[in-house]
């Protein structure tokens, strides 16, 4: 019998399965194949173990396509030297054999023990804090699961995240505590996957979940069970948040290299439209929701400074009229202020729309292209408060 801690762990490789089932018993590889098949929590196609197996065995990246006849091969082999020996030759020889003289992918072998090397393997593709993967390892998952999908027409969702108002932790409570919620973070991740899901550590606070065979509805679901998770963590009273962007292949993204990229995205507009949230990216041009808010604006020129007063505001940018006729594509800087809570925001801004609709009148719309990070979490905070005072979206600016 599989003993449960050795297979059965949230967000564990199929090649760390592996590993668990030959410490069990080293000496049977040729039924890896038919263990693997019995343990409910994979749902692969045969060459997929069997490339999976293969890579554990040798550390050969051997195709999908190739690598379940080189297994039968491997086992003809196995079955000529036993002949040729009169005795049973191990499964490991016949490998070795096939790879060193028939089909010779090894050229300059080196015997270790495999609890070593992959002891040795996690040193450098796991993170010492949190024991998730790490970056490195992010990245190679991403790709290989994305030619998987690929391949085979299925589902694949990113989630990025990361621990919201995590510098004010650490500056409150110290780097200790900092810690221990990442780690703390970090389990609560692994015990909402599946096997199959793959948690990584990429950052600072900022956590990765490669969701294979899983479409944006299904992600959502999964990611907000998963912060739901994270918020049973308290500190002094209050429950730790995070905040995420998912895309899914095929519905938002084409390519493996766009994933990262949008899943970013889409958590840059949790993060700025009030935190604690999962939110979908969008492939619409205009992906940001506004909201009426009549905010101060202050244009601050060299000569004078122009007053305004917002229509709207989103994470990314802001609407106003004026009857100043201010240059388009050309960037200011500007102060926002918000009276009833006296807030006030400085940033730089490119007018990026406009439009006449009476004698020097104009309705405009700009990007903000500078916050810093103060002022980011100010304009969180005011989105925040018109969103909900705001019941129903306007529309949406790009």
């Amino acid at each position: 019998m599989l003993k449960p801690n050795a297979t059965d762990r949230p967000g564990q490789r199929i090649e760390d399965t592996i590993m668990a089932i030959l410490e069990e018993n080293p000496n049977h590889e040729e039924f890896l194949f038919q263990r693997i098949k019995e343990l409910p929590a994979y749902h692969l196609e045969d060459s997929q173990i069997y490339s999976a197996i293969l890579k554990v065995l040798t550390s050969l990246e051997i195709s999908e396509n190739e690598s379940e006849f080189v297994w039968s091969e491997i086992i003809q082999n196995q079955t000529k030297l036993n002949q040729c020996m009169g005795r049973q030759v191990g499964f490991r020889v016949a490998l070795f054999d096939y790879f060193t003289n028939i089909n010779p992918k090894i050229k300059n072998p080196k015997t270790i023990e495999m609890k070593l090397f992959a002891d040795t393997e996690k040193l450098i593709l796991v993170d010492e804090l949190t024991r998730l993967y790490n970056r490195r390892h992010f990245e190679t998952a991403l790709i290989r699961e994305f030619k998987q999908s690929t391949r085979y027409n299925q589902n694949l969702t990113l989630l990025i995240m990361d621990i919201d108002d995590f510098k004010k932790i650490n500056d409150t409570y110290g780097h200790t505590t900092g810690d221990e919620i990442l780690t703390k973070v970090a389990k609560q991740i692994t015990s909402c996957l599946r096997m199959e899901d793959t948690a990584c550590r990429i950052g600072g606070e900022e956590f990765a979940v490669i969701f294979p065979q899983t479409n944006e509805e299904q992600a959502l679901i999964a990611s907000e069970k998963l912060l739901e998770a994270c918020r049973t963590i308290q500190l002094s009273g209050k429950s730790v948040t995070l905040s995420g962007g998912i895309v899914s292949y095929p519905e938002k993204v084409k390519t493996c290299e766009e994933m990262y990229d949008l899943a970013d995205r889409a958590l840059y507009t949790a993060k700025y439209s009030g935190k604690n949230q999962i939110v979908a990216y969008s492939n619409e041009k205009r992906s940001s929701l506004r909201f009426d808010a009549n905010l101060e604006l202050l244009f601050i020129l060299p000569d004078k400074t122009l007053k305004t007063i917002s229509k709207n505001i989103s994470v990314t940018g802001i609407a106003f009229d004026t009857e100043d006729d201010i240059t388009l594509n050309e960037s200011f800087d500007v102060k926002l202020r918000e009276s009833d809570t006296n807030q006030e925001i400085n940033a730089k801004i490119k007018v990026v729309r406009k439009e006449e609709f009476g004698f020097h009148k104009y309705h405009m719309a700009a990007e903000f292209l500078e916050l810093s990070v103060e002022d980011q979490s100010k304009l969180s905070d005011l989105y925040t408060l018109h969103r909900y005072k705001s019941k129903i979206p306007t529309g949406a600016v790009s």
